[in-house]
């Protein structure tokens, strides 16, 4: 048969304590716990078999219950009443447990459904203060509480207290872990130096019920619960702080000016504490310390860490360490100013002979550019030179915090182009195609130029530029020039006028020149408009080992210059 026992109500003496009282909960005139909490594993009354309730019943009674489809019938013991030394006795509204089984069947007084495994399973009930108090400036704070549990070896109560406003929850283990086998009230009183100037303390108890086969009446329950302090006579003043502004990620430099009063031990030191961004001292950061024992007005040297985030509702604090004082904040907030926001797209690479480009990749607008070849918001390639270099733009708010975003641009080479040198022509030469430009497949331009060839003709007398231009992969460019005469020469009636005579023609291994006027010098063209050979001034000029054909012999005399076609066979 499953056994239901009930869980009384704790009580404090208000009366008998002669600390300074900070909180205070007889449960008379309503409720400051928040109850059936999800707190380290809690149940809340609709899903649990057990749950807290605050009333002041104290009448047992019997039941019946189905488990596994069989009747059993139970019995819930009368609570305890309580002793003159609670608040409202012996019948006073108390917080306890109470069995979910029993309330179905009007058993309202302290009670549970001790877990077994089979109809009942384990688990846990935690209470907690709804608001935190603070003792921010108390020194022997004592919590303290009326209880009664009768429970087993693997039933208890426990209490806990957080410092943080209920996130972290730390069990009190000392003068009591586990609170059971106590079939009176008692009153419970305990002191921890933990306790002491926290800005955000509250205090929670947790029925835990796991499988046993022993369980005894009553349950966990509590009254009368009771928080003092010791009043410090030491205080101190922080009073505003020199720089009330700073950059994210910055490090700053402040002066925190405080005054203290009262009498400090040896070894004290006061230390400045930074607030979180919303004035909150649950965590502080120390910013700076002085080691003193005296009184009166004082300054600490502090700097604030790069790792604190944007923010304008920071807060400065000095502390004491011995006796430990807490001191007020500065009285006004401290600002984080948040860095703005800035970016730059990627930059395209450049050539190095390509020329400066302007620089419009950076936003928001209206920021500096540097690096190096950068002037100006313009990039030049000839002067940064070749290879991969940083590109910074920043962006200066008007709190006056800088930001930058970097990209890289690459500085590719140009293509080395080459283009040999061309043989003077004559206006009566036939167009001839360009060649001897390096890399292949490039571009020949100039006076002349169509399709890669060049007439002489079309050009005219006079010397002119033929370029040669090259494009390689990366985009980049290169180019050479040469340049190329086109004389008005003689034709081949002017043969006679020169007294010259060239034979044989067609020729198969050599041929002659006879003229009246001296001979400079001599050149055979092919039909392409490329010089084969040149040839001093001699009596026979060799054609050995050139293919047959047409070619042009030019001949430069003294005072004009002639040209031919010469066959060779």
């Amino acid at each position: 048969m499953k056994q239901l026992l009930l869980s009384v109500g704790l009580f404090l003496s208000f009366g008998t304590i002669a600390q300074t009282t900070i909180y205070q909960e007889n449960f008379e005139s309503g409720n400051s716990f928040s109850m059936n909490s999800a707190t380290l594993g809690g149940a809340s009354g609709s899903n649990g078999q057990n749950e807290w309730l605050v009333n002041n019943a104290y009448t047992g009674g019997t039941s019946t219950l189905v488990c596994l489809g069989f009747p059993f019938s139970y019995t819930v013991n009368n609570t305890q009443t309580q002793p003159a030394g609670i608040s409202g006795s012996p019948t006073s509204n108390y917080m306890h447990i109470v069995s979910d089984e029993a309330v179905s069947s009007g058993i309202l007084c302290s009670s549970f459904s001790a877990a077994d495994g089979t109809c009942f399973l384990a688990e846990s009930n935690f209470t907690q203060m709804t608001t935190p108090v603070s003792t921010v400036g108390y020194s022997g704070v004592e919590f303290s509480f009326w209880w009664v549990c009768g429970g087993g070896p693997s039933i208890f109560g426990e209490v806990y207290y957080s410092t943080d406003g209920g996130t972290n929850w730390v069990q009190i283990t000392a003068p009591i872990s586990q609170f059971n086998n106590q079939s009176n009230w008692v009153q419970q009183t305990i002191t921890n130096a933990a306790f002491d100037n926290q800005a955000s303390l509250m205090f929670g108890f947790r029925f835990v019920n796991n499988v046993s086969s022993s369980a005894v009446d009553p349950g966990f329950s509590i009254d009368d619960v009771l928080i003092t302090g010791n009043t410090a006579s030491n205080s101190i003043t922080t009073n505003l702080v020199s720089t009330t502004g700073w950059c994210e990620g910055d490090t700053a430099n402040l002066t925190v000016d405080f005054t203290a009063t009262g009498s400090y031990n040896a070894g004290n030191v006061f230390s400045a504490e930074i607030s979180d961004n919303a004035g909150a001292f649950t965590a502080p950061i120390v910013i700076g310390t002085l080691s003193s024992t005296t009184s009166g007005s004082q300054s600490i040297s502090a700097t604030v860490p790069g790792t604190l985030s944007a923010g304008t509702g920071y807060r400065v604090r000095v502390v004491a360490s011995d006796p430990v004082t807490t001191g007020t904040d500065n009285g006004s907030d401290l600002s984080v100013y948040a860095l703005p926001t800035v970016s730059q797209s990627s930059l395209l690479d450049v050539c190095v002979n390509g020329g400066a480009v302007n620089l419009v990749s950076g936003s928001p607008s209206g920021g500096t550019y540097s690096g190096v070849g950068v002037s100006g918001g313009m990039f030049d390639p000839s002067v940064a030179g070749l290879g991969t270099h940083s590109i910074d733009y920043t962006i200066t708010s008007g709190n006056g915090c800088s930001n930058t975003a970097t990209e890289t641009i690459t500085v590719l080479d140009a293509p080395t182009v080459t283009f040999a040198a061309l043989n003077d022509v004559c206006t009566a030469d036939a167009a001839f195609a360009l060649s001897g430009g390096s890399p292949a497949g490039g571009t020949y331009t100039g006076t002349g130029v169509t399709g890669g060839m060049f007439d002489p003709s079309v050009a005219g007398v006079g010397t002119h530029t033929i370029s040669y231009s090259y494009t390689d992969g990366n985009g980049c460019d290169g180019s050479a020039t040469q340049t190329i005469t086109v004389d008005n020469c003689a034709s081949l009636l002017s043969l006679e006028e020169s007294s010259l005579v060239i034979y044989p023609n067609p020729a198969k291994e050599s041929f002659t020149i006879k003229a009246n006027d001296k001979l400079q010098e001599v050149s055979l063209v092919d039909a392409s408009g490329r010089v084969i050979k040149t040839y001093a001034p001699s009596s026979t000029y060799s054609v050995n080992g050139l293919a047959p054909g047409v070619y042009s012999v030019v001949i430069y005399l003294e005072n004009n210059s002639v040209r031919s076609s010469l066959v060779i066979e």
